[in-house]
């Protein structure tokens, strides 16, 4: 009990200071629960994307069937590389006449305009995989054209790693800046209460009586923070999420983030002790001097 009373004390005794700590919490818990809303929306677009992307290899007409096996053989052993099959004109024609639209362009050709095919799907859609892909295939004989989405593709990939590059380190900076803010309030309320520490130590007060109010007040300072910082990333989704469902229809609610038992519970407990545990690595940095 006497803890809590000390930390509030504290509070009123420097409470422009450390509304500056838990705000610099609230912004890294902002910032590292960005990070991780993005990260998780990007690899579900990608994901997305990699269901619907395939790099298609087109062979000439009468291309040898056994140099395709062989070929096909061959790209299975690549890297990245997920599955290879060989798609034949008439399976590809089937296909084609299934859709009705593509039906009646294909009625419009006199026989079957398509040529043997071999698909390729990856693991990962990485620029690196891709490009060694198309390299095999382009040296290879009897390969026509390749199409997988080029440049296109290869940009996407690269601007989303670069975002969630750029919102990883913003995380780590504001986490970092957090640490830094919480102990450097703390240490001040240390040295400001130096000779009440020193008096506790010359009637016998034990270490942990002593440290645990700076210890309480980071910890405090940290869970404010870090529900403060989750009811704004809860306010600013919900809005984008209405905003978006006006614009484009699209319902991003049932999106495993959003539904409340994610979002409601786990994210805020989630957010609740990346602040704490901010707050309380940052008073147990404040541990300095006064304290030896």
């Amino acid at each position: 009990m006497r803890w809590i009373k000390e930390v509030f004390l504290n509070f009123k005794r420097s409470g422009f200071m450390s509304l500056v700590s838990i705000g610099t919490i609230v912004l890294a818990v902002l910032a590292l629960g960005g990070y991780h809303i993005i990260n998780e929306s990007l690899n579900y677009i990608i994901t997305k994307v990699e269901q619907k992307v395939e790099v298609v290899v087109f062979l000439h007409d009468g291309f040898d069937t056994q140099k395709a096996d062989n070929m096909i053989s061959e790209a299975r052993q690549l890297p990245g590389v997920d599955d290879v099959k060989f798609v034949s004109k008439a399976d590809a024609f089937n296909d084609f006449m299934k859709d009705p639209d593509m039906k009646d362009i294909m009625k419009s050709f006199d026989g079957n305009p398509l040529p043997d095919s071999i698909t390729v799907r990856l693991k990962d859609y990485t620029k690196e995989t891709l490009t060694r892909t198309v390299k095999f295939f382009d040296a290879r004989e009897g390969v026509e054209d390749i199409q997988y989405g080029g440049s296109e593709i290869e940009n996407l990939i690269s601007i989303i790693a670069a975002v969630k590059l750029i919102i990883g380190i913003a995380g780590i900076i504001f986490a970092a800046s957090a640490l830094l803010v919480v102990s450097n309030i703390i240490r001040l309320t240390v040295y400001a209460r130096r000779q009440d520490i020193y008096i506790f130590r010359m009637i016998g007060a034990s270490e942990s009586f002593i440290r645990m109010p700076f210890i309480m007040e980071g910890v405090i300072h940290g869970f404010l923070g870090g529900f403060i910082g989750w009811a704004l990333i809860y306010a600013i989704v919900n809005v984008l999420i209405s905003e978006i469902r006006k614009q484009t229809g699209i319902d991003l609610s049932g999106f495993y983030l959003f539904t409340p038992d994610y979002f409601n519970v786990k994210f805020m407990l989630s957010a609740v002790a990346t602040g704490t545990g901010m707050g309380l690595l940052g008073a147990l940095f404040s541990q300095g001097r006064y304290f030896k």
